[in-house]
This record gives C-alpha cells, structure tokens and sequence, in this order.
C-alpha cells in the first residue's frame, strides 16, 4: 500500500513511500511515456521497430507536467497530466513494478 506520494515539478519525480518502508523514485517522463490508458496503450503496441513512426498530434502536444494526482480505491492512483491527459490508472502494483526501491 502507499502511504505517500510527493510530486517535485522542477525535478520532474515522484517520490513514495510503501507501508513496509521502502522509497522509490520515478521519472514524470517514464510516468507518462508508460501510461496505463488503453488509448496509450494501444498506440504503443501499433509501434513496431521495423516501422516509422508517425507523431500524433497527441504526442506531439503531450507533456510530463502534473497538474494533479487523485487516489482511485485503495490500489492505485489517477495522474492528471497539465495538457488535460487523465485516463490513466496507475496501479500500485504497477508502480511498485517501475524503478528500483531503498529503504527509509
């Protein structure tokens, strides 16, 4: 479970602590590069290294600025993105999964 989440904008990271002590860090840009939404993921699985690949307006006009962060239950979280992508749910586990971890 998380029991806290800190934004630092200018760094562009996001800190958290886990309920058995352990920190991670993660970068807003891997954050947003991984986005869990199904248009996201579906727009990374059309990308093939053997093909080029086209910028959509989209990604063109994508940012890893958060405007806000909302729980969603008790097992993930809802990243709102300043250029007003927010479809994403960013499970615990599936943040647990991204980056390494330290202890407090």
């Amino acid at each position: 479970m998380l029991t806290k989440l800190d934004v630092t904008k200018d760094k562009g990271i996001v800190s958290i602590v886990w309920d058995d002590g352990s920190c991670q860090e993660l970068q807003l840009g891997d954050l947003r590069r991984l986005c869990p939404c199904a248009v996201c993921e579906g727009n990374r699985a059309q990308q093939t290294s053997d093909a080029l690949h086209m910028i959509s307006s989209d990604e063109l006009n994508a940012t890893a600025t958060i405007s806000d962060v909302v729980p969603v239950g008790r097992y993930a979280i809802q990243i709102r993105w300043q250029d007003g992508h927010d479809t994403g749910i960013y499970t615990y586990d599936f943040l647990r999964a991204l980056g390494t971890e330290s202890s407090v």
